[in-house]
């Protein structure tokens, strides 16, 4: 008889990965411990692990007894991800490949509600009463995010001719409260300081972290930077949101001695050198998951030694930094802050990453 897993990896029941070094493979296993199935792809291939990873989510599922009948909203939705990945690069239909890892998680809580339903029964009605039950769970911004893939997807429906109407079209979403979180200078030293402590992956983060600070950067950009990005001038980086159809487009963060040092630090743990600059012991890049997990037993031992040493802290995610940045450079004076961002222009600076407290000006006269 086969063991539960003991640390949950989000993969069907029976189902494996072996993340190696050259390869990445998904198995099932029987209950007599014989693989059914074992699909493999290169480690060095993102795409094809996305593909390979569906594909044997797809089979474990109907092993298991659980999946989507044919005609189902859930049907629908594993075509729409077999569709937008076999989209070529350059296509101004595909997603990034940070969104549609996002809308991968995402797609597992509307398959829970609407997997069984066919997409032509599903009213207004439904997708009001899911957003209020994830209101009511905590969770109204994710899902705004889940019913606007849930759109997407039913367009997708659409131009296929499997039904008419998409009833996600108008709807309201759950108001949401703009975040105002600003992370201060001692805790993330203080994170950084744990970190070096500890060592090995919590550092790699922490510099991760602190690189994000210093360029003014989003998650996807710092956790994707490759080695290449490291110029004579400073790092320059591919701007994380662009279309498509858009020229890519880079911003040069000129170096200054706290990032060369910081770049330096994180090239030199590396125990096998790999194309990022901010990877794991394999020198490939961080599963969401294993991200999340060592980042969240970091900030326990943070939170561990402040108690003890009697000083204040509090959490923060790799999403912050931006804003921190942005912050910063804001108190100083700069200008041409999208220059730093990659922004096109500075509303968006101004709404959502300026978390000062109070703006400071001089007598008129």
């Amino acid at each position: 008889m086969i063991n539960r897993k003991k640390t949950p990896d989000g993969l069907p029941f029976r189902l494996y990965a072996n993340m190696g070094k050259f390869k990445v493979s998904f198995g099932y296993k029987l209950p007599d411990n014989t693989w059914a199935f074992r699909l493999s792809a290169k480690a060095n291939n993102p795409e094809e692990i996305t593909q390979v990873k569906q594909e044997a989510i797809k089979r474990a599922n109907e092993l298991n007894g659980n999946f989507a009948p044919l005609g189902s909203t859930g049907k629908l939705i594993e075509r729409y991800f077999v569709w937008q990945q076999a989209l070529k690069p350059g296509d101004a239909r595909r997603k990034a490949k940070s969104t549609l890892d996002e809308n991968l998680v995402e797609q597992k809580n509307l398959v829970k509600v609407f997997g069984n339903m066919p997409p032509q029964t599903i009213k207004p009605k439904h997708i009001y009463g899911y957003l209020a039950a994830r209101a009511d769970a905590g969770a109204p911004a994710k899902a705004n995010k889940e019913i606007a893939l849930l759109s997407a997807i039913f367009e997708y429906g659409r131009t296929r001719g499997e039904l008419e109407t998409n009833p996600c079209r108008d709807i309201k979403y759950n108001p949401t409260r703009p975040s105002d979180k600003y992370v201060k200078t001692e805790h993330l030293e203080f994170a950084l300081d744990e970190a070096r402590k500890r060592g090995g992956s919590y550092q790699i983060q922490a510099l991760c972290f602190y690189a994000a600070f210093l360029t003014t950067s989003r998650p996807s950009e710092m956790r994707e930077l490759t080695r290449k990005a490291i110029t004579p001038l400073g790092l320059e980086i591919v701007v994380g949101k662009a279309r498509a159809t858009q020229t890519v487009k880079k911003k040069l963060i000129e170096w200054s001695p706290k990032l060369r040092a910081t770049i330096d630090e994180a090239v030199a743990l590396q125990r096998t050198p790999g194309l990022l600059i901010f990877s794991n012991t394999s020198g490939q890049q961080y599963t969401r998951s294993g991200w999340t997990t060592i980042w969240t037993r970091l900030m326990g031992y943070c939170e561990k030694r402040a108690e003890a040493e009697g000083v204040t802290f509090e959490r923060f995610t790799l999403k912050d930094m931006r804003p921190k940045g942005v912050t910063e450079r804001k108190e100083r004076g700069d200008v041409n802050i999208k220059d730093a961002t990659g922004h096109s222009d500075d509303r968006m600076i101004d709404k959502t990453y300026d978390r000062r407290r109070i703006r400071k000006s001089v007598s008129t006269e």
